[in-house]
């Protein structure tokens, strides 16, 4: 009887490592005698317009970049591609992994092909398109250079709630960019900017103003305006643009810290100050029959006439590239045409 007992105990044990074996490949891992894999990481991603992107309140689909980290444990080359190696199963169906995903704005490429050299370890990147807070599984069979033996095909579970933080987040940089707008250009109170941002506000308000009192100064050809007077009407212009602007900025594209975000916009258009100029100097030469101080006049309206021209809606949406430093997000300043475009818009007053 001890001895049955015995028997019967290791048996239960055998089959309890069996069990567990056999679910190991549906936990985020999986191994086989070619190649171990597992799930180093998985984030949801914004590839463009058309990325997939459902504003479905019940239910949420988005592209899952999951990082794989696969080892080589044979004793020859072998190769995974996106195109052939890689499957998603959802219960009974099978689909294919997203192999069509470019990034050309934010300068990112997830090679969708790659070899791993024997007994060597490679993180591979497979974008799946993937309804948020649901269970998939990944099939990866690699290819074995060299060998007429078909490779094992591994699974593993791909739980996409274990990645909803990173799918509400997908729209910060848009958040981020209208804080950075609000507070820089027009002096708003936004609590989104310590949230979202990190910038040097000081140095961008100081070139900021320069662009603004260059717009001012083309409006005025006879005289030269103070740098008090600028200072005065920066102030005046920011106030009518946290009064008129409007802005909606939205993430088109999201990944490993960079993004593109695109802006319809309002803004108060400082190219038809030259207009008012102009009418207050005819109005004074109409009352004084005097031709030389109709702009020192227009000058000292400069208040009424900020305080007077209407915001313009723009004829085409600003694209403006991001990237993120210590959680926050910022403009990135080494793209100068976005950088540009945001001075001229909203310190120059330019239309786009």
């Amino acid at each position: 009887m001890r001895k049955l007992g015995v028997f019967t105990l290791f048996i239960a044990l055998m089959m309890a490592l069996a069990a567990c074996s056999s679910t190991s490949e549906k936990t985020g891992g999986g191994s086989s005698n070619i190649m171990d894999v597992s799930i180093k990481d998985a984030s949801y991603i914004l590839a463009g317009k058309d990325d997939g992107v459902s504003e479905d309140k019940e239910t949420k689909k988005g592209l899952l970049a999951v990082q794989l980290k696969i080892k080589n444990k044979s004793d020859s080359e072998i190769s995974i591609s996106s195109y052939d190696d890689i499957r998603m199963y959802d219960g009974e169906k099978q689909l294919s992994p997203e192999t069509d995903v470019y990034f050309s704005d934010l300068d990112i490429d997830y090679y969708q092909n790659g070899d791993i050299g024997a007994d060597k370890v490679k993180d591979f990147t497979v974008i799946v398109n993937v309804e948020k807070d649901k269970k998939y599984e990944l099939g990866i069979k690699p290819f074995v250079k060299g060998s007429e033996d078909e490779a094992k095909e591994i699974k593993i579970e791909l739980d996409t709630k274990k990645y909803a933080a990173s799918f509400d987040k997908l729209n910060d940089p848009g958040k981020a960019l209208t804080a950075y707008i609000e507070t820089i250009y027009m002096d708003k109170e936004n609590a989104d900017y310590e949230k979202y941002v990190t910038a040097d506000k000081a140095a961008l308000q100081e070139e900021a103003k320069k662009a603004f009192k260059e717009a001012i100064q083309d409006g005025f050809i006879d005289v030269t305006v103070s740098d008090e007077e600028i200072d005065k009407q920066y102030i005046n212009y920011k106030t009518a643009l946290a009064e008129k602007a409007k802005i909606n900025a939205v993430t088109v594209g999201n990944a490993e810290g960079k993004a593109a975000v695109l802006v319809e916009y309002s803004t108060v258009p400082l190219v038809d100050l030259y207009d008012y100029v102009n009418e207050y100097d005819e109005e004074y030469y109409q009352n004084t029959g005097d031709y030389e101080g109709g702009q020192e006049y227009a000058l000292s309206k400069l208040d009424t006439i900020i305080s007077s021209i209407e915001a313009k809606e723009s004829r085409e949406k600003l694209e403006i590239l991001m990237v993120e430093k210590d959680g926050k997000w910022t403009v990135d300043l080494s793209d100068d045409y976005g950088k540009e475009q945001l001075i001229d818009t909203f310190a120059a007053g330019e239309e786009y």
